[in-house]
């Protein structure tokens, strides 16, 4: 009867973390339409460009699914007890690396890239999506995450320069929101 309890709660927490990931998949397209139609970033967000970004988006963490992340995840994040939890710490940490490895919107990814090409744009605008997809679950804004863990997030100067000028940018808009009807 023990196992078809612990069974049972392990199905609950899977529940849980699907959950989780289909509410933050929900919001990243909330945020490609927060950012595909800012103002301020007409310059980047060209026609293509948002179409390839949508197409990236439709697809965005889909590797949580994965053998190699999903229990891991789950038992890391909703763990069943604290014991779970803590021994799924090693395995959590292999399932993050194959997670950034496997999804280049995160900075890990690209941050010892020499090329920057219309890929990297577009990573780079995936991962402004998803800072501000997480923004919306944790109530902060892409820019207060990126000021505060700027100093740990190793990429090119050419990249760093580019995410700065479109975060700082998007706030830009976010600052006059009702101007365009989004408050």
């Amino acid at each position: 009867m023990k196992n078809i309890i612990k069974q049972i709660k392990i199905k609950l927490k899977e529940r849980e973390y699907i959950k989780y990931i289909e509410e933050h998949r929900d919001n990243i397209r909330d945020a490609f339409v927060e950012v595909s139609t800012c103002p301020d970033l007409d310059w980047i967000i060209t026609e293509d460009i948002s179409v390839k970004l949508f197409e990236r988006i439709l697809a965005h963490d889909l590797s949580k699914y994965s053998d190699e992340e999903f229990d891991a995840y789950r038992r890391y994040y909703h763990p069943i007890n604290v014991e779970e939890k803590k021994n799924a710490k090693e395995d959590f940490d292999k399932a993050w690396e194959h997670h950034w490895k496997n999804n280049d919107h995160h900075w890990q990814h690209r941050q010892n890239d020499t090329d920057f090409t219309e890929e990297t744009e577009l990573a780079i605008l995936e991962n402004v999506c998803d800072w501000l997809a997480m923004g919306y679950k944790f109530h902060d804004r892409p820019i207060e995450y990126y000021n505060k863990n700027k100093n740990k997030i190793i990429l090119p100067d050419k990249q760093r320069e580019l995410l700065e000028r479109i975060l700082k940018d998007l706030e830009k808009t976010k600052r006059d929101m009702k101007k365009y009807g989004r408050v």
